[in-house]
């Protein structure tokens, strides 16, 4: 199992949980059952809940979600099948179907007719021209099937 998948489940596992304990503290308010009968076994603890419980809750929370956007947002950019052509290599999106000018950097090396999966930065110029700045490969899926 990779270490992405395992970091997404221990966060959704998380998130479930820490929504589900405010579900059951909305639905037994202070340890009746909505009928006005006690709960067997509950004694609220004396003067109630401190602020600083809320607190840690909210922070968790919170911590949660920053963890869960930074796993998710390390997603390839794009991928396709690289082709070369007069003016450099390019590349077709499997997603869009549009084609990129591909624009290396940091020493990666492409080769024609290897599908990849590229992380980087999509860009427009002037002339609407779309281009696609190499900042990592991904993934080498092999040859292209034509």
């Amino acid at each position: 199992m990779s270490i992405r998948i395992l970091v997404r489940l221990v966060l959704a596992l998380s998130l479930a949980a820490a929504l589900s304990s405010s579900a059951l503290a909305q639905m037994y308010p202070g340890g009746t059952t909505g009928g006005g009968t006690s709960t067997p076994g509950y004694t609220p603890p004396k003067g109630g809940y401190s602020s600083s419980t809320g607190i840690a809750i909210g922070a968790g929370a919170a911590a949660g979600v920053a963890v869960a956007y930074l796993a998710l947002r390390n997603r390839p950019a794009v991928v396709g099948c690289v082709e070369a052509s007069s003016d450099g290599t390019k590349l077709m999106n499997d997603k869009d179907q549009k084609t990129y000018a591909l624009i290396a950097s940091n020493g990666v090396v492409l080769s024609p007719g290897e599908r990849v999966a590229l992380k980087g930065k999509k860009t427009t110029d002037d002339a609407g021209k779309l281009s696609f700045e190499v900042h990592k490969l991904v993934k080498d899926y092999g040859s292209c099937k034509q």
